[in-house]
């Protein structure tokens, strides 16, 4: 985990998008990379802000994630690019 400081200047832990398991989620902080990355992944709808789910993957290989209700196969490689702050899990009541 990473601390960045966010636009109101609080602290909050952000991580590689790799790290989530099946069934969670995160919002999108920031894109590491050139120019063609994060075009590349602004033309799948994944930008700073999106909330993105991990839908199937587990292990080293690519991971299927949602964004926009719209599922996207992604390799490891570009999972270690997108940082994510991850969603507080909510208790079944």
């Amino acid at each position: 985990m990473r601390q960045v400081k966010g636009d109101s200047g609080a602290s909050r832990k952000t991580c590689p998008l790799s790290i989530l398991r099946e069934g969670e989620s995160a919002v999108v902080v920031r894109i590491e990379g050139g120019e063609g990355v994060r075009k590349k992944l602004a033309d799948m709808g994944i930008l700073p802000g999106k909330k993105i789910g991990v839908t199937h993957g587990r292990g080293h290989g690519p991971r299927v994630v949602i964004v926009d209700q719209t599922k996207v196969m992604l390799g490891r490689g570009l999972l270690f690019k997108i940082h994510v702050e991850q969603q507080a899990k909510q208790e079944d009541g």
